[in-house]
């Protein structure tokens, strides 16, 4: 299937249609958008077969992979839907004048929609962060009317998710103007999007070179709108003395596997792993190059993230030491995800700071620390990530009360003797992360608090009460 891409004229189009409708979406009783979120999410398990199919062939994910992906994205719209009709986001808090107060006044403060959102979704979550994901349910439910633009890498099933939206629409009286789609391979059409003035905010997930060239649009236009973006992650996993010497092999084997899930092809996959040399090294590097040749080689979403892998890799060979590969397995994949797992010392990947970047597909690198001091100094220099990992026991008091306070600087959610992703959209999610993870550690792109990036707040004073 081809689908042109958008004019100049579309997007104006869209725009001022959307502008259009602001007012009267955004006043709407919240039960109303409720509906209609509630129809899309119908609609979704109405025709999930067919979206998992066509999703399918257009990612390579696979049918298991993706029926769970519609089931949390079917799932999600139910959340802000409730959200909408409780209409819990507006969060009113009120206060009245009291007689020995120098204020003789009231005050009043709710959060109001924060207008048109443009939302540019993932590559390598064609439902769950894409046309009805996260970022449209929940700016749909506060009142902002979204312009979402597909991915070229999954167009069809953008289409057919935003032909399920616009019937949601027409059968819940919602005008076009509350949601719109718009296709483009060229980069100056999110470009165009991220500048046009009637944009008010943008939702973006993909590379960490596209989200900084799009953040330094937001902030250089005109008039400078929220960007909020989720960008790359290195997601580290520490190892302390005890954990390694006493559960070497499921550690290594739990490591690989969640290094190698679906493909690597996911912002949380654990990049890079520190633990001290001197523990049961060379027992614990065994596992490893074990577990790395019982992994599947699965496919990668397309050429393009396949090509940008290789580059990755290539690069790791330069600087870093090849530990295990399952690239002598056989497949007739076209676009084959070798899991490879680097090692290197901590003094060397102290020097090389193009080291601490993301690797989108199936490799971490193990650092060496011959000691803990090498081990903090290594962390310290890290950048923002969505996810740290710590593996310890609960007697190791002193080791992690120095790791700790350092990973809660760096991370958006630590987790305890565990592996990522393993997120859920849930009230205590946060997927976000210091720069370069997030563009805004604050707000989350998963969960039922990520209707926060698209609200601001308002203040009345002297108001009567409810006016």
């Amino acid at each position: 299937m081809f689908f042109p891409d958008a004019t100049y004229a579309d997007i104006d189009q869209s725009l001022a249609r959307a502008s259009g409708y602001y007012d009267e979406f955004r006043t709407m009783p919240g039960s109303k958008r409720a509906t209609f979120l509630n129809q899309i999410s119908s609609l979704l398990e109405k025709k999930g077969g067919k979206i998992v199919k066509l999703a399918n062939e257009e990612t390579s994910l696979g049918k298991p992979r993706l029926e769970m992906e519609l089931v949390r994205t079917v799932a999600t719209l139910k959340i802000f839907a409730q959200l909408a009709e409780n209409e819990k986001w507006q969060n009113e808090s009120m206060e009245n004048p009291k007689e020995d107060s120098a204020i003789g006044t009231t005050f009043s403060k709710i959060n109001l929609p924060i207008g048109i959102v443009v939302v540019i979704g993932a590559c390598n979550f064609p439902l769950a962060i894409s046309v009805v994901g996260t970022d449209t349910a929940s700016a749909l439910a506060v009142g902002c009317p979204v312009i979402v633009k597909s991915h070229p890498a999954h167009a069809a099933t953008c289409q057919l998710l935003a032909d399920l939206v616009c019937f949601a629409m027409e059968t819940t009286g919602i005008a076009p103007g509350a949601f719109q789609l718009l296709h483009g391979k060229n980069h100056e059409i999110t470009k165009k999007l991220v500048l046009h003035p009637k944009t008010s905010c943008v939702a973006f997930t993909g590379s960490f070179k596209g989200g900084r060239e799009l953040a330094k649009i937001a902030s250089r236009r005109q008039i400078p709108i929220p960007f909020h973006a989720e960008m790359g992650s290195l997601n580290p996993v520490i190892l302390s003395p005890k954990k390694i010497l006493q559960e070497t092999e499921q550690i290594a084997f739990d490591y690989v596997r969640a290094v190698n899930l679906y493909a690597g092809q996911m912002c949380t996959k654990p990049g890079i792993l520190f633990f001290l040399s001197y523990l049961n090294f060379s027992s614990f590097i065994e596992c490893v190059r074990r577990a790395v040749l019982q992994e599947r080689i699965l496919p990668m979403l397309n050429s393009e993230v396949h090509r940008s892998y290789e580059e990755s890799i290539r690069i790791m060979e330069k600087e870093t030491s090849l530990l295990a590969t399952n690239e002598q397995v056989h497949t007739e994949h076209h676009y084959p995800a070798f899991c490879r797992i680097f090692k290197l010392e901590a003094k060397q990947f102290l020097k090389k700071p193009e080291l601490r970047v993301e690797a989108f597909g199936p490799t971490s690198m193990l650092v060496l620390c011959k000691n803990e001091h090498e081990l903090l100094e290594s962390i310290n220099s890290l950048e923002g990530s969505l996810t740290a990992s710590l593996h310890c026991f609960s007697e190791e008091k002193n080791f992690r009360s120095k790791l700790i306070p350092i990973l809660e600087s760096k991370v958006g959610r630590l987790l305890w003797n565990g592996f990522p992703p393993g997120v859920i959209s849930g009230p205590a999610t946060h997927h976000g992360g210091p720069w370069p993870a997030t563009t805004d550690s604050r707000y989350t792109s998963i969960g039922r608090e990520a209707y926060k990036r698209f609200v601001r707040p308002l203040c009345k004073q002297g108001f009567p009460i409810h006016t």
